[in-house]
């Protein structure tokens, strides 16, 4: 390396520490929370989810306990309604999947 490009390369990093400067005064610092404040607010999102996560399986249990109840309620009311329902709903559920399968296949035919 030459004299030169030396002078050149200094000129040039004392440029650019001029404009880091420039940038520096220009810019507002940046407000870094603390670490405390950082977990606190861990903490209340973890609560706050918590106590979603609580309503929700709540909600769960009583929809469940619900269709249980009422389940139990037409069987012994009207076993034959209950029994219909069952076998209706295994035959959609056949039908259902056997038609998934069936274009499933198909596009995995077209594919190759």
């Amino acid at each position: 390396m030459s004299g030169s490009d030396e002078t050149q390369e200094k000129e040039l990093l004392q440029q650019l520490q001029q404009s880091m400067k420039a940038l520096d005064d220009v810019c507002e610092p940046a407000d870094i929370p603390s670490l405390a404040s950082l977990e606190s607010r861990v903490r209340e999102q973890r609560r706050i989810k918590h106590k979603a996560n609580l309503v929700e399986m709540l909600c769960f249990w009583l929809v469940a306990l619900m269709v249980i109840t009422l389940g139990t309620l037409l069987f012994v009311s009207a076993p034959a309604v209950y029994l219909g329902i069952q076998v209706l709903g295994t035959a959609i559920a056949i039908i259902a999947a056997a038609l998934w399968f069936v274009r499933h296949r198909k596009e995995t035919v077209h594919h190759e």
